[in-house]
């Protein structure tokens, strides 16, 4: 009768259990993957209706006026004046982008401008300090429609906190500045309504 004695390399029994887990794991991942793509569904359905319930429920005075366009040109909004001239607008929507402005700015397009969006109507005031170009300055009620122009508003070279400061005496919900002479050229006045669009997602706070 034959002894046949195997022997086994202990490299070899590790390498086998190494490769049972690996195939264990692949085959736990396999199963769960159907169960996160789910989960990540779902949760992607949630965030939207979200989306979509705080633009219902967000109080209309503190809505920002203007439609959502389809057309952004470089992320801008648009404004059309009751003459049909269009104006590409930045979107000054949060504390830093309003309190930066169009300050240190050389020189701006005739075709530009900088819509201020703010949360609720309010007594929005302005200056030009650390500003290089002078400005209209239009404010715009819930509606759209200028209730306030300064026209020629000249710059500030003033270091301290001692620049004019400039307001309407009417609670506004935005504020548009363009170059100074703009809004005499495109016949803008106070009454009139402007007929703005957003870009996506523009929400002021």
């Amino acid at each position: 009768m034959l002894n046949l004695t195997i022997a086994y390399h202990p490299g070899h029994i590790a390498k086998t259990k190494k490769c049972e887990k690996r195939s264990r794991l692949k085959n736990s991942i396999s199963m769960k993957l159907p169960a996160l793509k789910k989960i990540t569904r779902w949760i992607s359905y949630v965030v939207l209706a979200l989306v979509l319930t705080v633009v219902e429920i967000w109080p209309a005075s503190q809505r920002a006026y203007g439609q959502a366009g389809s057309f952004s040109k470089n992320g801008l909004g648009t404004i059309v004046t009751p003459n049909g001239t269009t104006i590409f607008v930045e979107i000054a929507d949060s504390p830093d982008k309003r309190v930066q402005g169009l300050m240190l700015r050389p020189s701006m397009a005739p075709d530009r401008g900088m819509l201020f969006l703010f949360a609720g109507l309010g007594d929005q005031v302005f200056w030009m300090k650390n500003t290089l170009i002078s400005l209209d300055i239009l404010w715009l009620n819930e509606s759209g429609s200028i209730i306030h122009l300064e026209a020629h508003v000249p710059i500030c070279t003033r270091k301290d906190d001692g620049c004019p400061k400039y307001r309407s005496p009417y609670k506004s919900l935005q504020v548009l500045e363009l170059n100074s002479g703009m809004a005499e050229k495109l016949d803008l006045s106070v009454g009139q309504r402007l007929k703005i669009d957003l870009p996506p997602m523009s929400f002021p706070y």
